[in-house]
């Protein structure tokens, strides 16, 4: 899982590119700028853009260690059989949606109950995609644990991110700015640079223990029966 780590590290020095940048911002050190607009309004705004920033490291996280997982299962040439109970579920219910999302009648479901037995007895590799996951674009501690949970993955948050309950914030926050509710000056000015650097550090603890965990199934091939 090499490349969800480097991943990972490349968008925390990212983050932390941006905060050293609105930290200067925020002291004033704007002479070496021909930028007038640099205020405190847009302080606020920069601010709140790293609440996003933060939230993209959750989501990339996730979904990238999920999907690195369903391509080991595809590369391996697993099957139905060859899978532990939550992989199958998954399997089934990705399966199934299929035809479900489309508003599907009697005849619909039949044949793909009928595709669904058939791909099982002629051992169908398993091959599944980022729809099959329940990752919609809220995500925090308890969903992210929910997800771990329906595919059979443990994990140990590390110490000091205090069981990831600033994720919850992060979300929140996020789904604020993506519907509008917030403008980002009004989410910003709640935080200090402080703040947000704690954000990003509790955030950055969990999803570490979380990729950990992660490693440790994909390593250990725990998708398999």
């Amino acid at each position: 899982m090499q490349a969800i780590f480097d991943m990972f590290n490349e968008r925390i020095q990212e983050i932390d590119l941006y905060f050293e940048a609105l930290k200067e911002l925020d002291q004033g050190n704007t002479e070496h700028l021909d930028a007038p607009f640099f205020d405190s309004e847009f302080i606020k705004i920069l601010k709140a853009n790293t609440l996003l920033m933060v939230y993209n490291l959750v989501e990339s996280t996730v979904m990238g260690g999920i999907l690195e997982i369903y391509d080991k299962l595809k590369q391996e040439g697993l099957t139905y059989s060859d899978v532990r109970k939550e992989i199958k579920d998954i399997w089934f219910a990705y399966k199934f949606r299929q035809v479900y999302d489309q508003q599907a009648h009697y005849n619909s479901y039949k044949d793909k109950a009928i595709e669904i037995v058939n791909s099982i007895l002629t051992g169908e590799i398993i091959d599944l995609d980022r729809k099959a996951t329940a990752i919609s674009g809220n995500l925090d501690a308890q969903q992210i644990r929910n997800v771990c949970h329906d595919h059979g993955i443990c994990f140990t948050p590390e110490a000091g991110c205090r069981g990831g309950v600033v994720l919850e914030t992060v979300k929140d926050r996020r789904n604020d700015l993506a519907h509008g509710t917030l403008s980002f000056a009004e989410c910003g000015r709640d935080y200090s640079i402080e703040d947000l650097v704690k954000i990003k550090e509790e955030t950055v603890l969990f999803l570490r223990g979380l990729l950990n965990g992660m490693k440790q199934y994909y390593d250990g091939r725990q998708y398999k029966l």
